[in-house]
């Protein structure tokens, strides 16, 4: 890991856990309207809420989406191996960003932005509900992306080895929790949960990439020189 431009991996750590805290912040404005939810929760949610306030959110929740698509991608080229294998999957977690990027835009916060603008203009409750659980839906359908995604990072880091070797189990395991969990729809924190720690995590690891230790120049001149 030494060999690997510090400032890179500082700047994937920052990007990671950056993208963790303000998906945090975010759903903190935002309604938690979820699949079989009571109609008086949805209409609280969806119907009577501030729509300043939870457009703000799901702003917040877009931007952080940006940001991990580029933490990602960063992260690809960072655990990119020699040899057709490390290329490999290198190309799973490029494509695994994209999708679970995309999945998140155009469920999570397109389909839920307008859930929320049909249900302050007058649309049936069962369009507004029928909106927001394409939302839900999808976010359960990005676990698994989320899953394909960890999996390869994982693979990349054993071979590598640029990666902690507990680190790279704990993808494996939970990784392959996320994409069995998917069809889970209505339980779906756990998984979730495991995965925002595990991405946190290597956040961390990213940022505690020692310095690369440049050899003196005495030290390459020939001993009898």
């Amino acid at each position: 890991m030494t060999g690997t431009p510090r400032r890179l991996w500082l700047t994937a750590g920052w990007l990671t856990i950056g993208y963790v805290v303000l998906t945090f912040v975010g759903a903190v404005f935002q309604p938690n309207v979820t699949l079989g939810d009571k109609q008086s929760h949805i209409v609280s949610g969806l119907v009577t809420s501030s729509m300043t306030k939870v457009f703000t959110g799901g702003y917040i929740e877009f931007i952080a989406g940006l940001i991990f698509l580029v933490a990602a991608l960063l992260v690809a080229q960072l655990l990119r191996g020699a040899g057709d294998l490390g290329g490999w999957l290198s190309s799973c977690m490029t494509g695994a960003a994209i999708v679970y990027t995309a999945v998140g835009l155009a469920t999570g916060s397109a389909a839920g932005a307008a859930a929320l603008y049909n249900g302050h203009h007058g649309a049936p409750l069962a369009v507004v509900t029928t909106v927001n659980d394409i939302r839900n839906i999808g976010f359960t359908l990005s676990g698994g992306v989320a899953g394909v995604l960890m999996l390869a990072i994982a693979g990349a880091g054993q071979v590598t080895r640029l990666l902690p070797r507990w680190f790279v189990y704990a993808g494996y395991v939970v990784g392959i929790v996320l994409i069995v969990a998917v069809p889970a729809a209505r339980a779906g924190a756990p998984q979730t949960l495991l995965w925002y720690a595990w991405l946190v995590a290597l956040g961390v690891i990213a940022l505690r990439v020692p310095r690369r230790k440049d050899v003196p120049v005495a030290a390459l001149a020939p001993a009898n020189a």
